[in-house]
């Protein structure tokens, strides 16, 4: 985590607790630095930082979470400033290239070579993180002024700043990355993220979901639900888990302790498999990151949250399906936000928890127990029991340690400290439903029925008042909460309704965002079918893609999910979920004044959505040879005829590809280097499936500039040798 979380929560509210959720010493942070779940990478800045506090020091004393005899190595740990880590986004053959590349190039050199920092003490070269698996997770003591100072680290550099972009890489603090593997993720699960943004979490969840998806027919059955409280930042999550290309993300703006009660037609609830629950925090153990914390710092900062937190975990615990998981983390070194919520939820759950002991998994990781007894103090300083009788500031019950808490398992929890392995603080405790819950609806849905009613009185009471009184009383009698059931289709299956359809303008109720509407239109869907080759056996487009635009016959963007995401978001008739982002972008509408062509469509596929829809695609696939296959990629155009007009420009070399690019119609298609290529440098046909246009005279790319640099990357090492010969440009370094 290492988020800086009241920064990022913006007092408190990530799971929406507003003024009485830690909004005062929110205020006190308003100047903490921005980043969450990313490095903080140059130090200098915070230079002039005092890195002490007496009270937090007598504080953490007092709590006994750190060893007497680690005291001064764990203070002296606090005060240094956090390695830069990332992790090598994806699995299977890509990321192991990758990170063999990096071992035998970038970071190879620096094993041989002694680097000091400005106080000439030795920096420790790159390694990878001791508990990740595969090595795909690497530490860096580098600050960024070094690494843009010193020429060795110019190529670390320029690889981070880039392959974090094209989301080859992630950057995130190492204790960030802990939690989405103790969900156990299954691609058949129903996952729930309740504070997710800025994303890096849901990003792993996503690709945990997806495991060795490589392209193939076969797509997760189950779906991720990413949710923020603010909307600016379920911008960010967005934008941050748009690089997974996954069809089973839908983001949404909610407090996370109101988080919908989303029923079926037989009231059945929509519980979900894993539950992170990675609550806003007072921070204090991203001191590394955000050093202006030590001066802020004071013992009751975490007592204002604690009720929130509780208030998040108690309805991720009501949402996970008996059998499920719940994980519980912050990147709080304080009892009261850690170990006091723990202890309240298991005795508010009653039994239906059970605190797991996760000692074995993550082995190398390492880590201190939970503890059962802490102090609680506030701006009058120790309490030792609530029920003293002293003036108290802002406490509760459930912050103190009582004899039935010393009972409970709670040295199942895991707290990692940041001298054990050179990162920042964590907590994570890991829980399993065992029994059910009642779970009650969210405020908002309670709130938003009494408006609807009371927009029906007015309306009626305009043409009759003494009617009005009358409908009141049926409309109340036949209850008019009941479950309304979602429209189904022939099959028995639940469809998207029009979700916004009901709102002013015929918009969305949700005032700033767009609504999400069923793209079922046979003119669109059967033209994408029928010219790409798709088949609705294959992929249900026709029930599965929606928009945002209001035109649905003429839709500018066309997104795909899966079908347990779309039963979940037709369940929700009532259209309870604020729906910020849904599925995948997979087709975009392109405008052809071609009049005279039959086999044209009006929709492009997207890059971004290929790599789910390539299986699926049988028309319009053109297989170059491995030379103008890089050629494209490093020119971005490629004429069908040379021109002295235009000698510069590169021209399609081999004779076979050029026939069959111009005996395609004007339009979106899908280049892939020849079936002996592929085999012969070890790519799969999904690993290097490109979108495509093919103009009237070239064909061009329509992937970004960052992405073409991701597929140059991966063709790098291919020897390719260049023809120059009369009608053809000599080929460039990429």
């Amino acid at each position: 985590m290492g988020r800086g979380r009241f920064n990022k929560r913006r007092g408190g509210r990530g799971g929406g607790g507003g003024r009485d959720g830690g909004g005062a010493f929110a205020r006190d942070f308003k100047r903490q630095k921005r980043g969450d779940d990313r490095n903080a990478s140059d130090h200098g800045g915070h230079a002039d930082i005092v890195r002490e506090n007496a009270q937090f020091e007598a504080y953490y004393k007092a709590q006994k979470i750190v060893p007497e005899q680690e005291w001064e190595e764990f203070l002296t740990s606090l005060r240094t400033p956090l390695p830069m880590t990332f992790r090598i986004n994806g699995s299977g053959k890509f990321a192991t290239d990758l990170r063999d590349n990096l071992e035998g190039t970038l970071f190879a050199e620096l094993l041989e070579t002694k680097l000091v920092d400005e106080e000439n003490h030795e920096i420790p070269p790159p390694k990878p993180l001791a508990w990740y698996p595969e090595r795909l997770a690497w530490q860096c003591s580098y600050t960024r002024t070094q690494l843009r100072s010193k020429p060795i680290l110019q190529g670390i550099f320029d690889f981070i700043k880039t392959a974090n972009e094209i989301g080859s890489i992630s950057r995130q603090e190492a204790v960030s990355m802990i939690p989405p593997f103790f969900l156990d993720v299954q691609p058949h699960h129903r996952v729930l993220d309740m504070c997710a943004s800025p994303g890096s979490k849901t990003f792993q969840i996503l690709e945990r979901m997806h495991g060795d998806f490589e392209g193939n027919a076969k797509l997760p059955t189950g779906f991720v639900v990413a949710n923020d409280v603010d909307l600016k930042r379920c911008n960010l999550l967005t934008h941050q888990t748009k690089r997974a290309n996954s069809p089973t993300l839908l983001v949404t703006n909610h407090e996370a302790q109101n988080y919908p009660v989303i029923k079926g037609p037989k009231g059945e609830v929509f519980d979900f498999d894993a539950i992170l629950c990675d609550v806003p925090c007072t921070g204090d153990a991203t001191m590394r990151k955000s050093p202006d914390i030590w001066t802020r710092w004071t013992p009751g900062n975490g007592n204002g949250l604690h009720s929130l937190q509780l208030k998040i975990a108690m309805r991720g615990a009501q949402l996970v399906k008996v059998g499920g998981r719940l994980v519980y983390s912050t990147c709080s070194l304080n009892p009261i936000e850690n170990e006091a919520v723990v202890a309240a939820l298991l005795k508010e759950c009653k039994g239906a928890l059970e605190l797991l002991d996760v000692s074995k998994e993550l082995p190398d990781l390492k880590r201190s127990p939970g503890i059962h007894d802490w102090q609680v103090w506030d701006k009058f300083g120790y309490h030792p029991s609530f029920d003293g009788g002293e003036e108290m500031y802002k406490l509760s019950r459930t912050m103190f340690s009582d004899e039935e808490t010393k009972k409970l398992p709670l040295e199942r929890c895991l707290r990692l400290l940041p001298h054990h392995q050179d990162t920042g603080g964590f907590f994570v405790a890991v829980f399993q439903k065992v029994e059910a819950m009642e779970v009650p609806a969210d405020a908002y849905t309670k709130k938003q029925a009494m408006k609807e009613r009371i927009r029906l009185t007015l309306s009626v009471n305009a043409q009759d008042e003494i009617k009005m009184s009358h409908e009141v009383y049926q409309l109340v009698s036949k209850g008019a909460s009941d479950v309304v059931p979602p429209i189904e289709g022939e099959n028995g299956e639940y469809l998207l309704p029009h979700r916004g359809a009901k709102g002013p303008n015929g918009g969305s109720r949700w005032l700033g965002i767009d609504p999400v509407l069923p793209v079922n239109d046979p003119k669109v869907i059967n033209s994408i079918y029928d010219v790409y080759g798709i088949r609705s056996e294959d992929i249900a487009l026709h029930k599965n893609c929606v928009t945002r635009t209001l035109d649905t016959s003429r839709p500018k963007r066309v997104y795909t999910m899966t079908d347990s995401l779309r039963e979940y978001l037709a369940c929700d008739v009532g259209e309870s979920l604020r729906v910020t982002c849904c599925g995948l972008k997979a087709f975009e509408r392109q405008e052809i004044k071609e009049d005279d062509e039959d086999d044209v469509c009006d929709y492009r596929l997207t890059q971004d959505g290929l790599p789910m829809m390539f299986p699926f695609v049988t028309k319009r696939i053109i297989r170059p040879t491995f030379t103008d296959y890089k050629m494209l990629l490093e020119r971005r155009t490629l004429a069908f005829e040379y021109s002295a007009d235009a000698p510069q420009r590169a021209v399609v070399s081999d004779p076979e590809t050029k026939k069959a690019l111009l005996d395609l119609t004007l339009g979106c298609c899908v280049l892939v280097p020849k079936d002996e290529d592929l085999a012969a440098h070890n790519f799969t046909m999904q690993d290097l499936a490109i979108a495509c246009w093919r103009g009237r005279t070239s064909t061009n790319l329509l992937v970004s500039k960052a992405e073409t640099i991701h597929f140059i990357d991966k063709v790098r090492a291919v020897p390719v040798l260049a023809t120059e010969s009369k009608g053809e440009a000599p080929m460039e370094t990429a």
